[in-house]
């Protein structure tokens, strides 16, 4: 939402918020990434995700090499984990609320946390683009899910649904028109 894009702080690298996240608590900020599992714990649901550079708020690149690392996103209200699958590229608009260590694997891993105001599924989107019924677009600040979080920084709500415009298919061809032809010569 444009209400939303003016608090981003645009000015915060995804590396300067991986080497201290603590200095950057309470900014808005717009990360991508790749999904690398997603669950729900007993007051949130909590998405690790593989930073990926960014591009137009979407991934740039598949390119896991070039991650500069791992975060976690959360919500408070209630978000199936299995509406974001692993693999799944998303961009999360969030607040910073600190950060959490982990074990990863067989050592220690400090993830910033986001708290999300905003998510995107780019793998929705895309989908719904290349539908072939009557394609949903929708707009480049519309998550395909609606809304996630406080709208707009006023009281808890969910399921508002997300404007989208709706294209009808092209009209089909007229049908060639009747020829008189004699009953005997038309085709059974």
């Amino acid at each position: 939402p444009p209400e939303l894009e003016k608090q981003i702080d645009t000015s915060v690298t995804f590396a300067d918020l991986q080497a201290a996240p603590g200095n950057y608590v309470g900014r808005v900020v717009m990360v991508g990434g790749v999904v690398i599992k997603a669950k729900r714990t007993k007051d949130q649901t909590e998405i690790e995700v593989l930073q990926l550079p960014t591009e137009g708020g979407g991934p740039s690149t598949t390119d896991r090499l070039r991650s500069e690392g791992r975060f976690l996103a959360v919500r408070e209200e209630f978000l199936d984990p299995a509406t974001v699958p692993p693999g799944t590229p998303i961009t999360v608009i969030g607040v910073v609320s600190g950060s959490t260590t982990k074990p990863l694997d067989d050592s220690e891993y400090t993830y910033p946390v986001l708290d999300i105001k905003h998510l995107i599924d780019w793998s929705t989107v895309a989908s719904q683009r290349s539908g072939e019924s009557a394609a949903t677009f929708y707009g480049p600040y519309y998550s395909p899910f609606g809304y996630w979080g406080r709208p707009y920084g006023y009281y808890p709500y969910f399921g508002r649904p997300s404007p989208f415009f709706t294209q009808p298919r092209p009209p089909s061809p007229p049908p060639p028109p009747r020829q008189n032809i004699p009953p005997r010569f038309r085709k059974r």
